[in-house]
């Protein structure tokens, strides 16, 4: 229980630190893309922080300083055990979305616009017509 309450402002930093980025992702874009992103944001975090924790656990116990190589290796155990679980999230994301991230196929038009067969068949009915209309050489 002692070392739930040595990594608490770790796991404060971290639950912040999602909700903030889920809810802007979420309101700017979608909340598929923000589930990714904060996939995305939590794997690099946890890697990092599991990196810095390893190193610290390390010079601690070349030290010999228990307490900081007890704080230290609960740090690294809740970062580690938080890489897991993004990634069992990002395994269970990719099952259930698995176009998600895939490039968008271009649309081919394969009729013309309405407007632009509208205006083909005007020109087709009356195109002579204004052309004699409107033409300077045509003497009336």
């Amino acid at each position: 229980m002692i070392r739930l309450y040595r990594i608490l402002p770790l796991l404060v930093l971290m639950a912040v630190v999602a909700g903030v980025v889920y809810v802007i992702m979420s309101f700017r874009y979608s909340s598929d893309r923000a589930k990714a992103t904060l996939i995305t944001v939590f794997t690099w975090l946890t890697i990092v922080l599991s990196v810095v924790f390893a190193l610290g656990t390390l010079y601690a116990l070349f030290e010999q300083n228990n307490t900081v190589i007890e704080l230290a290796g609960s740090c690294l155990a809740t970062t580690l055990v938080g890489l897991g679980v993004t990634r069992l999230c990002n395994r269970i994301f990719k099952k259930n979305h698995p176009h998600y991230g895939e490039e968008v196929a271009q649309a081919t038009i394969i009729n013309d616009s309405i407007s632009s067969r509208f205006a083909d068949a005007f020109k087709q009915a009356f195109g002579q017509a204004m052309k004699d209309t409107f033409d300077p050489r045509h003497k009336r």
